[in-house]
C-alpha cells in the first residue's frame, strides 16, 4: 500500500487527512460503520481534494466518567483554536446518557 500511495501522489501536493472521532460507548452495526465511512470519505475527499486512499478514520469509545479528563479538558478546552465546531452542551459536562 505504501508503494501505491507514493506513486499515486508523486506529482500532486500530498494531503493526508486523519479523522479521529471520540464518542461515548455504544455499539455500531456493520451497516452503520460502513455508512459513516462512506459519508466521511465522500465529504473529506471532496473538501481536501484527495484520494480515498489518503484518508484514515479512527473511532474511539471513551467512557462517560473519563470524558472530561480524556476529551473535554485536553482537546476541547485545551485546543479551542483547532475546533471548527464547538459542542453545545453546558456545564456541568454530562456524565450519563444523552436523554
Amino acid at each position: 500500500m505504501k508503494t501505491i500511495l507514493r506513486t499515486s501522489f508523486k506529482t500532486r501536493e500530498v494531503v493526508m487527512p486523519h479523522v479521529n472521532i471520540k464518542h461515548w460507548p455504544r455499539s455500531f452495526s456493520a451497516t452503520e460503520k460502513q455508512d459513516l465511512i462512506n459519508s466521511l470519505t465522500e465529504t473529506i475527499t471532496r473538501v481536501f481534494v484527495c484520494q480515498p486512499a489518503a484518508l484514515s478514520i479512527a473511532v474511539e469509545s471513551v467512557d462517560p466518567s473519563l470524558w472530561e479528563k480524556r476529551v473535554h479538558i485536553p482537546e476541547i478546552e485545551g485546543k479551542p483554536h483547532l475546533l471548527w465546531k464547538r459542542p453545545s452542551y453546558t456545564d456541568p459536562i454530562p456524565t450519563e446518557g444523552t436523554s
